[in-house]
């Protein structure tokens, strides 16, 4: 027993040996500090901890689509015709309006679009390029033909997903003897005396889902009825106001206003404009005002922005001009 001591001593010289002399260890163990230590066998092996590389999560795309850039605006009122088609009033791009030429050349046909009505969203449909059945542009309208054949009085096309909103409506009264009284104050800032305030529409809506609503009113008159005739006199007009408000107060602003001033009938080819209907084209929340305008031997949309307090005409689209 008096030579146990001597024994462990000797294994213990001859570990520490092969250690500093390179030779590995079989099997180790670490403590929290990460000191190795050694556990002593026929064939040592000195251990060094690995380092271990924690890889951060992957970032996923998110499952809401990227909002659509372009699209363009198909337009059909009242029944189609034998391609049943639908007339481009131009397009939007990136916070850019686009002409109808400049929509018809980017246009993706054959593909799924998605069909409204004035109130919100129908179906889905394909437009298709007939330009080799109908030919080229008329009067410079680009039309394009469709697959949806249902007569309904008033449609809009766009690039499928492209967001719309739409917001309801209410007309009121054109015997009003308010809004009678504001046309007749606003004709007469306009140099005509005694007006004659012939309102032909009003609409009450909330353009920017504020919460506020904005008032339209449509007014025309014209000695010798249009569109049944070219000449326009004193006295004669049509416009598009907006009531609107803006800070404390109710201010009216005119869309379109074409008011004559000249004394004797010369021929004018005016334009009658009519509230159409009102829809977000481009996707940024607020609703587009679209107009219907009648002329002698002519007729056409416009659609204008409201933005910044102003309304700002964006697509113009009247063919015999």
């Amino acid at each position: 027993m008096k030579n146990v001591p001597i024994l462990i001593l000797t294994g213990l010289v001859l570990l520490l040996s092969a250690c500093v002399q390179g030779q590995p260890t079989s099997e180790s163990i670490f403590l929290p500090s990460q000191t190795p230590f050694m556990i002593a066998s026929e064939t040592p092996i000195l251990f060094t901890p690995t380092p271990i590389l924690v890889v951060s999560p992957t970032a996923t795309a998110s499952d809401t689509p990227e909002p659509l850039s372009f699209s363009p605006i198909l337009f059909r009122q009242g029944a189609p015709d034998r391609y049943y088609s639908f007339q481009i009033l131009g397009g939007y791009q990136n916070g850019t309006w686009l002409d109808d030429e400049t929509t018809f050349a980017r246009m993706a046909f054959d593909q799924p679009h998605d069909l409204y009505t004035t109130d919100g969203y129908l179906e889905k449909f394909i437009p298709y390029d007939s330009t080799s059945v109908a030919g080229r542009p008329w009067h410079g309208t680009y039309y394009v033909g469709s697959d949806f054949s249902e007569s309904l009085p008033l449609l809009f096309g766009f690039a499928q997903d492209w967001k719309v909103t739409a917001r309801p409506m209410q007309n009121l009264g054109i015997n009003s003897d308010r809004y009678q009284q504001e046309v007749k104050d606003w004709l007469s800032t306009q140099g005509l005396n005694q007006p004659n305030a012939q309102i032909r529409r009003i609409v009450r809506i909330d353009l920017e889902g504020d919460g506020v609503d904005e008032v339209f009113i449509a007014a025309s008159y014209f000695k010798t009825p249009n569109p049944l005739s070219p000449l326009v006199e004193l006295g004669d007009y049509s416009v598009i106001l907006m009531r609107k408000v803006r800070g404390n107060d109710v201010v009216t602003l005119p869309l379109v206003a074409d008011v004559y001033h000249n004394a004797e009938s010369e021929p004018g080819y005016p334009l009658t404009y009519e509230l159409l209907t009102f829809l977000d084209l481009n996707q940024d929340g607020v609703l587009e005002v679209i107009l219907y305008a009648t002329r002698w031997e002519g007729e056409g949309i416009l659609v204008y922005e409201i933005k910044d307090g102003g309304a700002i005409e964006v697509i113009r689209e009247i063919m015999a001009e």
